[in-house]
């Protein structure tokens, strides 16, 4: 994905270390749509669409880096805490935005808490959003507007070939090393609902933003989908309702052991901690 032409570059975020000779780098990507997009042209006029839409880069994309905790290796075996600020670099264009940060294990929790806040906020601007993420090597260089490589195709066939609001996780994602970093409270197993021909490219691994929404708002995201469902008919949103219900129940899954979860491949496994 390249682009180039003056009229038609992406806007980037702008935080340095970006060399003059675009090269290859191991990233997690995160590649977002809003659904409907041409439709809410028709319906709410360019003036009406570009408020809307500055408003949620303004709020949820350019927004200033907080401080995180984590852990990072020491070279021994073990863990030492860590505070640390995570380098999330964007770009959008049109009706996408990209998100993207280092392969590194440091970030993964991070950055998917960065991806379910922007689902969350985007939602609270009546902006469904769709997408998908993916790891991998890439060009990612903001001087040239350039953004190439296979994390970036991964990501665009899956967001695409989704029939709700929300993110799926792409088969580079569902890498074990990097689904360990996570904190569990972000994924929930769930079978993404997707256009016909295209269940081979789809995980059972997702973003599990109803719960981020629960934290947020204190209720449920469907009192939500249903106001914009009511004021413009989303063909979706019965789907992505379903999806929130799902998510209320199953929660806890994480808490299961591991033989109560037999028919599940998404699942927490016990530890022996004489072993380490």
């Amino acid at each position: 994905m390249t682009a180039k032409d003056t009229n038609n570059s992406p806007h980037q975020g702008n935080k340095g270390g970006d060399s003059t000779v675009p090269a290859k780098m191991p990233v997690m990507l995160a590649l977002f749509d809003v659904l409907g997009f041409s439709k809410r042209l028709e319906n709410f006029g360019i003036e009406k669409v570009l408020s809307t839409y500055q408003k949620l880069i303004n709020d949820a994309v350019l927004i200033q880096a907080n401080p995180c905790l984590g852990a990072r290796d020491d070279g021994g075996g073990g863990r030492v805490p860590t505070l640390f600020t995570l380098p999330v670099e964007y770009a959008y264009f049109s009706d996408t935005i990209l998100l993207w940060v280092p392969l590194e294990k440091l970030f993964a929790s991070p950055f998917v808490w960065r991806c379910a806040n922007l689902v969350c906020e985007a939602l609270q601007l009546d902006v469904p959003l769709r997408g998908a993420l993916a790891l991998g090597e890439a060009i990612m260089h903001k001087s040239t507007s350039t953004y190439i490589g296979p994390p970036i195709v991964e990501a665009a066939k899956l967001e695409s070939a989704q029939k709700w609001i929300g993110m799926a996780f792409c088969y580079t994602a569902t890498w074990s090393s990097f689904l360990a970093e996570l904190d569990p409270k972000l994924i929930i197993e769930y079978d993404v609902p997707v256009k016909e021909n295209t269940e081979e490219i789809a995980t059972p691994v997702v973003l599990d933003w109803p719960r981020r929404w629960r934290e947020l708002n204190g209720k449920s995201a469907n009192e939500k989908l249903s106001q914009i469902n009511e004021s413009s008919p989303h063909p979706y949103c019965d789907a992505t309702m379903a999806f929130v219900d799902y998510s209320e129940k199953n929660q806890d899954w994480f808490s299961h052991p591991e033989e109560e979860m037999k028919n599940r491949k998404l699942r927490m496994r016990k530890v022996n901690n004489e072993e380490h």
